[in-house]
């Protein structure tokens, strides 16, 4: 998070589930914390919330949030939003939210790209995958991002916590979701041998 940006204080997923339960969108957990549920633990702590929505449903996603403070975060900068389409050219690919203005941002919407059908990686949109297989559900339903492609998400500048969850989770990883994050890395990328000694 940008310090100078102000300061987080983020929705739990219980308060998530809460906020979003009757939202009209498809929505998921997102960042780290959709690999804690995943693993079903939490490894590390988390400064932030992230919950995935489509760019196709931002209008509704701001309907939704009516009576919230909307921002969209891109470059390190803050702009008010009102609900236009988020343009993917000018790496609007994030609205922070919180309850009224001056308060602790309480949510990072991440913005993904897809179809009616299909999940979209926005950086290579020939990686894609229904989104019943994108987005999974815990026992309870919470809805989160598959770990292959969160982990496909965080591979791209690697930071020390990006580090510290692929070697958490490639570790527990099935077969099946080594292979498909293996053949969407690049063949030099660090990760391939932690993909390789990963469960089978």
């Amino acid at each position: 998070m940008v310090a100078d940006l102000g300061r987080w204080e983020p929705l739990s997923v219980v308060d998530v589930v809460d906020l979003l339960a009757d939202a009209p969108f498809r929505w998921w957990i997102s960042g780290g914390r959709a690999l804690a549920l995943h693993l079903g633990e939490t490894w590390r702590p988390h400064e932030d919330t992230d919950v995935g929505v489509a760019r196709s449903d931002a209008p509704a996603v701001h309907r939704h949030l009516r009576g919230w403070d909307l921002h969209v975060a891109a470059a390190g900068v803050l702009s008010p939003w009102d609900g236009r389409p988020l343009d993917p050219a000018a790496s609007e690919n994030n609205v922070w939210v919180r309850r009224r203005p001056g308060e602790p941002w309480a949510l990072d919407l991440t913005i993904g790209d897809g179809t009616d059908d299909e999940w979209v990686y926005r950086r290579d949109p020939s990686l894609r995958l229904p989104w019943g297989e994108a987005v999974l559900r815990t026992s309870d339903g919470v809805p989160y991002l598959a770990p292959e492609l969160q982990l496909l998400y965080k591979s791209r500048a690697v930071r020390p916590k990006d580090q510290a969850d692929a070697e958490r989770v490639i570790a527990c990883l099935e077969g099946p979701r080594c292979a498909w994050l293996a053949a969407a890395l690049p063949a030099d990328h660090p990760w391939q041998d932690l993909l390789a000694g990963g469960a089978q």
